[in-house]
């Protein structure tokens, strides 16, 4: 679903096209620093990630950058008025599939010197 309003109708979507998905991947290029690319609000033409994705530059074995958008909902309370202290927001990111399994799984059992049972439990 469309994260801004109706872009033929609003300038702030058309500035902001980068808004419109939630994650962006582009190869690393020292020019590429701003998603909705440079001056933004004095650009008559739109630039940023989508004129970038555009071009389809290969990811694969290269320097890359990860573009993340999300939007943060602010639910008031008491506390908030009269000046907002703060808003908190992120994300990780989680490896899934990496390993075939636990690569920890496979480590020599710890003998603690310190117990009584040093040989092992069940002699």
């Amino acid at each position: 679903p469309p994260l801004l309003t109706n872009p033929e109708h609003c300038t702030v979507s058309k500035k902001g096209q980068f808004a419109n998905a939630h994650l962006w991947v582009t190869p690393f290029a020292e020019s590429e620093r701003f998603p909705a690319g440079e001056y933004t609000p004095q650009a008559q033409n739109p630039d940023g990630l989508p004129k970038w994705i555009e071009a389809n530059r290969n990811v694969k074995a290269e320097d890359i950058v990860l573009w993340h958008s999300f939007g943060v909902l602010h639910v008031p309370r008491i506390e908030d008025f009269p000046v907002m202290p703060c808003e908190f927001t992120g994300f990780t990111l989680k490896p899934d599939g990496f390993f075939s399994g636990n690569p920890a799984i496979d480590l020599p059992p710890d003998t603690n010197k310190n117990s009584k049972l040093d040989t092992g439990c069940c002699s």
